[in-house]
């Protein structure tokens, strides 16, 4: 059985590669996402697979769910998506390095 995290999970990309993956009974599934560009009803239902509301780019929010997991593979998508809102909102970008950072410490 792997655990698998993908973040940014109520995405269009993610909720996709989600929807795939949840066939295999094999694999965990944990998706989280702080629908800042996500969208609720993306959410993947599967027995195998869980959502979690997190924001990555907090270490205290993704801190205890990469450890009570200890996943095998993680897709990391969250991010500010789309030019408009990155030019509107730079630091936003910023936060997302944050975001990556926590991921390849944990």
């Amino acid at each position: 059985m792997s655990n698998i995290l993908i973040t940014g999970g109520a995405g269009f990309i993610p909720s996709s590669l989600a929807d795939v993956l949840s066939k295999n009974k094999n694999y965990n599934i944990v998706f989280v996402d702080n629908f800042l560009t996500g969208n609720k009803r993306k959410i993947t239902k599967a027995p195998n697979v869980k959502f979690i509301k997190c924001d990555v780019n907090n270490y205290k929010d993704i801190s205890p769910i990469m450890t009570s997991y200890r996943f095998d593979y993680v897709f990391h998508y969250a991010a500010v998506v789309g030019v408009k809102r990155t030019l509107a909102n730079p630091v936003m970008v910023l936060d997302d390095i944050q975001g990556i950072k926590n991921i390849l410490d944990l």
